[in-house]
């Protein structure tokens, strides 16, 4: 979403990070990112994806994550007016953290009114207060070098803030303000729900098939539940609402009771009760938020959706009750990694669709809902713990001409870890031994540390990390592949994929007729010899049953239907 920003990172603030992140750093010997997104070793060369070293002989066995909560760092308060408030230690650092959470999201959107949640959080955010129009609003921002956000997901809407400690108490009451104090501009929210409407219809539609399929997904996942409806919302949806449905909505789900207050870095001893105080003017209760049924697979096995385009994305997933803190969680994270980290080389995915066989960009797999936390930070974003979750496969796009092959390589390699081809323990320990130090670079920053420590709240954790960590030492290859082969059943995936000439690919899956790769040639028209086992793989795979059961079960729309 769109930062109301309010610094394009300013010296001073600029400064004041790096300090923190050097403060914060891993020790000597940890991984550290690289731009691109993989991990490189202090002083390697950078832009080389890094290789897992097997972790130390000398790992003792650690506690499962349940036995591990008692190590948090959070003060945590509920006041009398509701509102709960979580104070990380304060340190010595120059930037102030302040995360407003709500016990809200999408799935508080009425019937017909897909994106209310989101359009509304970002009125607020960057729409002005009643003392600032959003002209005003910007003004008052940019020279304090500060930056407010909005992030919503299903079931939360965090407002984010940071600033210099410098300039905290002029900060402070905008924050407030634009929370207790909203403008509800009818000029701002025609241009905001215009936005709005253009990132589905040019945007999403148009010019980003990575995240079109993956949103086509997870509505396809999650088809009559809460889950269902995308976050930003539905077009028609958006173009039938007023500003006064915002306001209203508003006062229904920004209350007291559904507020987390957070605080964390250089802050002065008061500040997250002051915040709290300010914002008990906030309607003191909200209905019961409706219960969250679990989500089953049901279908169709594929989803093809008909737009034009010269290659196709490919998005595999179920939903699943898995979480962070669920016993297996540390087995299958293992699993996870090994079969496709997001952004990394050490992955089967990646090692034999990307570069034995050059399909594609990347190709990674999920055991929760991720989106990157943006930039060079190929972290997973806080601020979207769910209730229910999901597993999912992420095939960067692929040249049409491969694309079925592509696709019909994931579920071989899937299969594959299942059955013929387990973990094996020197892959484990390798996995173990990368996990053990790219983890540390999840919480680099005050900021991130106070985004996990809400999360935490929301799953009833504490220290989460820290107790992931420690738990993967005491895993052992048979505990990965039992985790793996008790969560994953590939005749629950559901597929989608976003291209072009949709029908004659629902022919073919309906035929299993083979799809062989087509490898690159040279300016000769020559491709460079491959290896034979490779080549006698790509037999099998080519002719691997894509699973649909019949006609029913594949089904064609148009693009312009999606997110309608």
């Amino acid at each position: 979403m769109r930062r109301v920003l309010l610094t394009a990172l300013a010296l001073a603030t600029a400064c004041a990070q790096q300090q923190e992140t050097v403060r914060n750093a891993p020790a000597a010997g940890a991984l550290e990112p690289d731009r691109d997104g993989g991990v490189v070793a202090p002083g390697a060369e950078r832009h080389k994806p890094a290789t897992p070293t097997a972790g130390t002989a000398a790992r003792t066995a650690a506690a499962p994550l349940r036995e591990s909560r008692a190590q948090a760092p959070a003060k945590i308060t509920t006041l009398p007016s509701g509102v709960t408030l979580l104070e990380l230690p304060p340190n010595q650092n120059a930037i102030v953290n302040v995360q407003l959470r709500f016990r809200t999201g999408s799935l508080d959107d009425p019937r017909g009114k897909a994106g209310l949640t989101f359009l509304t959080a970002r009125v607020m955010a960057e729409g002005g207060t009643q003392a600032l129009s959003a002209k005003q609003l910007l003004e008052a921002l940019f020279p304090l070098a500060a930056e407010l956000d909005i992030r919503v997901d299903k079931e939360l809407t965090t407002f984010i803030a940071r600033v210099h400690k410098d300039n905290l108490a002029k900060f402070l009451p905008i924050v407030t303000d634009v929370v207790l104090h909203p403008r509800w501009d009818p000029a701002e929210f025609r241009r905001l729900r215009e936005e709005a409407v253009n990132d589905i219809e040019k945007r999403l539609r148009q010019g980003d098939d990575e995240n079109l399929g993956k949103e086509c997904l997870q509505e396809t996942m999650f088809r009559g539940h809460p889950y269902e409806r995308l976050i930003l919302g539905h077009a028609s949806d958006l173009k039938s609402m007023n500003v006064q449905e915002l306001q209203q909505h508003a006062g229904r789900v920004f209350t007291a009771d559904r507020l987390e207050v957070g605080v964390s870095g250089g802050y002065p001893e008061n500040l997250g009760r002051d915040v709290a105080q300010v914002l008990s003017a906030l309607p003191a209760k909200s209905q019961t938020p409706a219960a969250i049924p679990q989500a089953r697979p049901h279908g169709p096995r594929f989803l093809l959706v008909e737009k034009s385009a010269d290659s196709t994305a490919i998005s595999v997933g179920m939903p699943w009750t898995l979480s962070r803190a669920d016993e297996d969680w540390p087995a299958m994270s293992i699993a996870r990694s090994a079969f496709g980290e997001h952004r990394q080389f050490n992955g089967r995915l990646m090692q034999r669709l990307r570069e034995a066989r050059g399909l594609n960009y990347g190709d990674y797999a999920y055991i929760e809902h991720f989106r990157q936390e943006g930039g060079d930070d190929a972290a997973a974003q806080t601020g979207r713990a769910r209730q229910q979750q999901e597993f999912t496969i992420w095939l960067r796009p692929v040249r049409n001409e491969n694309r079925l092959f592509a696709v019909r390589a994931a579920l071989y390699e899937l299969a594959r870890s299942l059955g013929d081809e387990p973990f094996s323990t020197e892959e484990v320990e390798q996995t173990k031994g990368f996990l053990d130090g790219y983890i540390l670079l999840f919480d680099q920053t005050d900021a991130r540390k106070l985004g996990y420590a809400l999360d935490d709240q929301f799953y009833g954790m504490s220290a989460f990390l820290a107790s992931w960590r420690s738990a993967l030492r005491g895993v052992s290859a048979d505990q990965v592949n039992a985790a793996w082969r008790k969560w994953i059943d590939p005749a629950k995936l559901e597929i989608v994929l976003a291209g072009s000439d949709m029908a004659s690919v629902k022919k073919t899956v309906l035929s299993d007729d083979p799809t062989p790769i087509h490898y690159q040639q040279d300016a000769r028209g020559k491709t460079a010899e491959k290896p034979a086992a490779q080549l006698a793989t790509d037999r099998e795979i080519e002719k691997f049953p894509f699973g649909a059961k019949g006609d029913a079960d594949v089904q064609v729309l148009s693009v312009d239907r999606m997110f309608e």
